[in-house]
């Protein structure tokens, strides 16, 4: 077997022979290929996949090409990654699955936050509300080694972030992108920025839509979809080690499913967050920063809006929706060059709400917006954390953390 590292790729080549291949020692080597090529050798079998950047860490850029192409959210993206699987409701909105777990076993972080979804049935799980390509970097943390990002992760964690680069002068930079695709799969992608040394200012907008796909036999399913999102950022850099970054992230889609009675007939999003941060303070404090965040999900599961109205007594609607709020500081403290330590504390509001639209009420002209929302749950989650490593050598490491999270 013969491995290759290039440009972040590990490609990996593997031959296997079904007959033996010896030959009198007199026989030419290129007849001896020949003929070991005539007995049944199998052709180069190529492995193609993301190379670890370090052990259980796996970092890749969402922008680049990949095959297969992978539906327009989080988990189908992840699903490219090996360990994970995805639990299918539809074109989009899949539940990730790391080696089985799933649920509250997976912190998923954007920009550094939680993200929650507002179905209790998981309809739409955090990744619902991930447009891969409008960020710049997916890392997983495979498994529980880390308590930085958050408690009650033992599958994984996955911090999906964007990280504008700064302009060292005036300038201005833009990637586009498109894709086409059978069903009238279509995606399109406008990420443009501008800044000075001072600072800078970005924005990024995309957009997703499938038709409904055909079976075997040539029948419609009922699984067309449509998505769109809009970023916008604001930095300002003042010298080399401070910045300070606002953002406002706005999104909305629907899905059919044909699995289901129901359908995604809603998926907005809105999202505001704060991130300011500081490096090489003093020779012992090399970093730190202080994130606050706002998140809220409004989220519909209907009957009717795209499908035809088929009776029955089952719910006609769910409304969920839910507001987080939070923030957390962190600094990272050196102890000579083979000693670090990350202390910090952490802070999550997260308030949950629902309303529903029975059969009856829908038969009688009754609009779920003019329905009040009951609050079913209010959780405030303060944490605090400490994670020291220890370089052992140039291909070993210890590290060890501890975290505290109160719940209310």
């Amino acid at each position: 077997m013969t491995t290759r590292i290039k440009s972040g790729l590990l490609a990996g080549t593997l031959l296997a022979t079904l007959a033996p291949l010896l030959t009198p020692a007199t026989a030419h080597a290129d007849d001896a290929a020949d003929k070991a090529a005539d007995a049944g050798m199998l052709k180069p079998i190529i492995v193609t996949a993301d190379a670890m950047m370090s052990p259980l860490v796996v970092e890749t850029d969402p922008k680049n090409p990949r095959q297969p192409v992978p539906p327009n959210d989080g988990a189908g993206y992840l699903k490219a990654i090996p360990g994970f699987s995805v639990i299918r409701k539809g074109g989009i909105d899949g539940d990730p699955v790391f080696r089985g777990q799933s649920g509250s076993r997976l912190n998923v972080l954007i920009d550094g936050s939680p993200m929650l979804g507002g179905c209790g049935m998981r309809m739409d799980p955090p990744t619902a509300y991930v447009f891969p390509e409008s960020f710049d970097k997916i890392t997983v943390l495979k498994g529980p080694q880390s308590v930085i990002h958050g408690g009650s992760a033992p599958g994984a964690t996955v911090l999906i972030d964007r990280t504008t680069e700064r302009f060292t002068s005036a300038g201005a930079r833009a990637t586009v992108s498109g894709l086409v695709g059978s069903w009238h799969r279509n995606d399109q992608l406008v990420d443009v920025a501008a800044g000075d040394s001072w600072g800078y200012v970005r924005a990024i907008g995309s957009r997703s839509h499938s038709g409904d796909y055909e079976d075997g036999d040539g029948r419609d399913v009922h699984s067309r979809y449509d998505r769109k999102s809009g970023t916008l950022i604001a930095g300002w850099t003042p010298d080399d080690k401070t910045t300070v970054e606002v953002s406002g992230d706005f999104s909305e889609a629907e899905a059919a499913y044909a699995d289901r009675m129901m359908d995604g007939s809603k998926f907005d999003r809105q999202s505001y967050r704060l991130n300011v941060s500081r490096t090489d303070i003093a020779p012992f404090l090399t970093e730190l920063s202080l994130n606050a965040y706002h998140d809220y999900v409004d989220h519909v599961m209907d009957r009717f809006t795209l499908r035809s109205w088929t009776g029955g007594m089952m719910a006609a609607l769910s409304n969920p929706d839910r507001t987080s709020s939070g923030l957390r500081t962190r600094a990272k403290l050196a102890f000579g060059e083979q000693t670090s330590l990350v202390i910090g504390a952490d802070y999550n509001h997260d308030r949950h709400r629902d309303r529903a639209l029975s059969a009856a009420e829908y038969n009688a002209g009754v609009d779920y917006q003019d329905k009040a929302r009951v609050k079913d749950m209010l959780i405030k989650t303060t944490g605090l954390f400490a994670e020291a490593t220890r370089e052992l050598g140039a291909d070993s490491r210890l590290v060890g953390g501890y975290r505290l999270n109160i719940v209310k």
